[in-house]
């Protein structure tokens, strides 16, 4: 063996023993799955002190024969290191993909070749090096579009510590129902995310502005790559760039917005889901639902504005017919149709630009080029019925823009249950009627009185049922938004209602869980500390009216509930709903009040929790996936 530097991150005879294993089992076999399990089993039995083998990442060389790569942790020096071994007989030429290649040494093993083993840095930051391999020696473990497959997409606020929890979470599902739900990479691209430069320029004293997570769309891609590769994850998952938005007041700060879009949609390139969110440009006073809605005669004079000619006969001719969605047949009135058209036409004409925007991105990428389509309409302040949905969609069918998802509102709150009592109680939390009172559904709570009983969750079931057979009428999957928090009956009745067939989001959640666990600390604990101070600066932005209208809550629930988040099972009705909502926007903000005078922003003091609390989430947030997933068949 040739000598090697003393500061290695793991040990050379470690290394050689890990690859006389892998040749053993390998030598003139193709690599498959009961192959990996197969080295996993023997692995197992060894007691290595200075690597972590992550065996199903296990893949061959697609250049040199019976030369491997492995990801792998090395365990020596202060802080571990995330790696990927290059496994290579000493006769084959040195791979020039990768950089910072360390070389662990040249070694005769027990059994199979003399071999050159190299360790090349593969943490979820190095971005090049996880590029190469995806796209160069595995691309299995890119991501593709979901297209009809049913899923579950959750949101990584913190990739490092959620994404391996959910692909292990999707590993049991697959195993116990034969279906592959994974949709792991996802978070708003324009809200929740944005650019590395933005990010570097966020001093943190603005709670909700974007990029609060800290995480840029290029990092949450290859976070899930990282993660994919050690999970040994090749079944295909979906990443999606949730909720580009378009905002604005005027036709100036729109187009501006539309280029900010644009950006984010180049940075997501390899992204393989798409949701745009171009709600700003709703009309709402066309929906006669508003409380100062528009007669017949201004809706048609804006109509006439909106669509003069040949365009607005188009709209007509293509609307005023029967649509056939499931047992039902819907028809649209002419006054109707203009209604729709002048509520949600200029939202749909910039998602046609903006669905050639990303097809274009895509065609020049080396990722996966193909996508999904999910325009948004549940940011509306109405509850989406069956004709708008119809209208939405076969709009952007026939104009050769088809959607593949599709959100509806459907009166979902973020990361808070949905009532399931008319009146608010302590047992049952929150009642409908309050729930509504403040929101633009007038038609929703006399229906589920008249219709259904006083039960609002059947009343749920009931319209779920009715936009699902919409959807599939397009050959579309219904997109649900605002997972997070809704209890299990609630579940059961939107998958009952879909019959399975449905893209569940999630993200506050995961999340929540990990603000859990440091809540849950003893008191004096440091993590328990860092807690009570997020908690703290959220009502001193609130106290700045920084949350808007919502600023308020945080001293009513601040007195009745303190700084409890809830009890995840119950929907955390029984918490500081205040802090369910917002606490987790502290991590794009500083610390400012930590007693050793370290201000760094919270996300960069929780990106070092402890192994012991890392492991504890995942084993949350994975049971929480699989949990979803039990009760959406």
């Amino acid at each position: 063996m040739q000598p090697v530097p003393i500061d290695l991150p793991l040990r050379p005879a470690e290394a050689s023993e890990l690859a006389s294993t892998i040749f053993e089992h390998v030598a003139e076999r193709t690599l498959t799955e009961e192959t990996r399990n197969r080295i996993a089993g023997r692995i197992g039995t060894k007691n290595f002190s200075s690597l972590r083998p992550y065996l199903r990442s296990l893949e061959p060389d697609p250049v040199h024969d019976s030369a491997y790569y492995l990801a792998v942790d090395g365990l020596l020096g202060e802080r571990q290191q995330q790696l990927l071994l290059h496994i290579a007989p000493a006769t084959a030429p040195a791979s020039s993909l990768f950089r910072g290649a360390v070389l662990i040494g040249r070694m005769r093993l027990a059994a199979g070749p003399e071999a050159v083993i190299n360790a090349i840095p593969f943490s979820s930051q190095d971005h090049a090096n996880l590029d190469s391999f995806a796209r160069h020696v595995a691309r299995h473990f890119l991501p593709r579009p979901q297209g009809a497959l049913a899923a579950i997409a959750t949101g990584n606020r913190h990739p490092e510590v959620s994404l391996p929890a959910a692909f292990q979470a999707f590993r049991t599902i697959l195993r116990d129902s034969g279906r592959n739900m994974a949709s792991t990479v996802q978070l708003s691209a324009t809200r929740e995310m944005t650019t590395d430069e933005v990010i570097a320029g966020r001093d943190g004293e603005d709670p909700t502005a974007i990029g609060h997570t800290r995480v840029s769309i290029q990092h949450l891609f290859h976070a899930g790559l990282w993660a994919a590769v050690r999970a040994g994850w090749r079944e295909g998952y979906n990443a999606e760039a949730d909720h580009v938005i378009v905002t604005g007041e005027n036709d100036t700060e729109i187009a501006r917005s539309v280029e900010k879009a644009k950006e984010a949609i180049r940075h997501a390139a390899g992204f393989t889901k798409f949701t745009t969110d171009t709600s700003r440009l709703f009309e709402l006073q066309a929906d006669v639902r508003h409380p100062q809605a528009w007669s017949e005669s201004v809706v048609a004079e804006r109509f006439a504005q909106l669509f003069p000619g040949e365009s607005g006969s188009w709209v007509k001719s293509e609307f005023e017919r029967p649509f056939q969605a499931g047992d039902r047949t819907y028809r649209i009135a002419a006054a109707d149709v203009e209604r729709l058209a002048v509520k949600f036409g200029r939202s749909l004409i910039l998602n046609e630009q903006l669905y050639d925007y990303i097809r274009e991105v895509k065609a020049g990428s080396p990722y996966v080029r193909t996508f999904d389509f999910e325009p948004s309409i549940d940011e509306a302040e109405t509850l989406t019925t069956p004709e708008e949905m119809i209208f939405y969609m076969h709009w952007l069918k026939a104009r050769g823009r088809p959607a593949q998802l599709v959100p509806p509102n459907l009166g979902f709150k973020k990361r808070q249950a949905y009532p399931s009592t008319m009146e608010t109680s302590s047992l049952s939390g929150v009642g409908l009627i309050e729930y509504a009172s403040h929101k633009m559904w007038p038609e929703l709570c006399p229906r589920v009185e008249r219709e259904y009983g006083g039960n609002p969750i059947a009343e749920l079931g009931a319209r779920v049922r009715e936009l699902a057979a919409v959807a599939r009428h397009f050959n579309g999957t219904l997109s649900i938004h605002s997972g997070s928090g809704k209890q299990a009956e609630v579940l059961e009745e939107i998958g009952r209602a879909t019959g399975g067939r449905l893209n569940y989001k999630i993200s506050g959640e995961l999340q929540l869980q990990l603000l859990d666990v440091l809540s849950e600390q003893p008191a004096g604990d440091p993590w328990r500390a860092l807690y009570e101070r997020m908690a703290s600066r959220a009502e001193e932005f609130a106290a700045r009216n920084a949350f808007g209208s919502e600023s308020e809550l945080a001293e009513v629930y601040r007195k009745s509930r303190g700084s409890f988040l809830g009890t995840a099972g119950r929907g955390r009705v029984d918490g500081n709903l205040f802090l369910v909502f917002w606490i987790g926007n502290m991590v794009g903000s500083r610390d400012v009040h930590a007693p050793d005078g370290d201000t760094r922003f919270f996300k960069d003091k929780l990106d070092e929790l402890p192994a012991a609390l890392i492991e504890e989430v995942r084993k949350r947030n994975a049971a929480y996936i699989v949990w979803l997933a039990a009760h959406l068949r």
